[in-house]
């Protein structure tokens, strides 16, 4: 992802940043990982690689394919021949990938410059901006045939991550604590990316909370004819919106958490988790019953 603003005007003085064609040739970096120092440079003739890729060949590298990536590599060294030829390889294999909560991140911080473009306020981002999480990666990569398409929504996470891992989240259970503004986020991203969704996979969410009107600026599965529902029931419903495919798979509660409750939830949690070793996600301060056991994570 790149950012490039022209010129920013504010009352205090006037930014001007370098033109598309000057910057691709001598681009400025926002460095957001200093443990990757030397990344922006590989990724910034990376990605005008990849462009060139497709518009030779209009289409984009194929997942884990070793001859689209030797070609990537090829044209970026034309450009840069200090790259990293490792990292554009994983460019190259990922680069039809799609995943939601990657993009969640990337939206705001584009939406931010946005603002900052039609306000005239705050200093931008200079000039371009390149992200990536290889250590996102599973220890054992999926092969080529594992990462093909099927033709469904999640194609663009198999690319990545492959078949076998996105069965694993279709049958995670997952217990989420609170409905709110990170709650929301969560359960988005969930939905997106199918967590609980497949035959033996599940989503509980519980939140005693109401929604109110201030609720709506920054929860944003919730419109005003849901003021006054409960926000766990209303969350969910929302996500199955998104996503169909966690219709029947989703609960929301009014429970609280604690001792009181421990009945309610933990025996089948514990008990699903000493088979599936799945979390137990935490968005808001809850009660935690004290005789959960050691097996039981938490992710606050």
């Amino acid at each position: 992802m790149c950012v490039s603003l022209p010129q920013i005007t504010s009352t205090a003085y006037i930014y001007r940043q370098k033109s598309l064609r000057e910057s691709l040739k001598a681009p400025d970096f926002w460095i957001t990982d200093f443990a990757k120092f030397d990344r922006p440079a590989t990724l910034h003739a990376g990605f005008q690689a990849l462009w060139q890729f497709y518009s030779e060949q209009q289409r984009f590298p194929r997942p884990r394919n070793a001859e689209d990536a030797a070609i990537l590599v090829s044209l970026a060294k034309k450009l840069d021949a200090d790259v990293d030829e490792k990292v554009l390889t994983e460019l190259s294999y990922q680069a039809s990938g799609n995943l939601a909560p990657v993009n969640a991140v990337i939206g705001g911080l584009v939406a931010q410059e946005v603002l900052k473009a039609c306000s005239a306020k705050f200093h931008p981002v200079v000039q371009y901006t390149y992200f990536d999480s290889l250590e996102s990666l599973p220890s054992t990569l999926p092969s080529e045939a594992d990462c093909q398409p099927t033709g469904s929504r999640y194609d663009g996470q198999i690319a990545v991550f492959g078949k076998a891992f996105q069965e694993k989240i279709f049958n995670y259970r997952q217990f989420l604590v609170g409905a709110g503004a990170i709650g929301c986020e969560m359960l988005k991203n969930w939905s997106m990316i199918g967590l609980g969704s497949g035959p033996n996979g599940a989503i509980y969410v519980t939140d005693l909370d109401t929604i109110e009107k201030s609720n709506l600026n920054r929860q944003f599965l919730f419109r005003a004819k849901d003021l006054g529902n409960f926000k766990s029931v209303v969350a969910a419903a929302a996500v199955a919106d998104m996503n169909p495919d966690l219709n029947g798979h989703i609960e929301g509660r009014q429970d609280p958490v604690g001792p009181d409750t421990e009945r309610t939830f933990f025996p089948h949690l514990i008990s699903h988790w000493r088979s599936s070793h799945r979390d137990q996600t935490f968005t808001e301060s809850v009660s935690l019953p004290v005789s959960m056991g050691s097996p039981t994570l938490l992710t606050m």
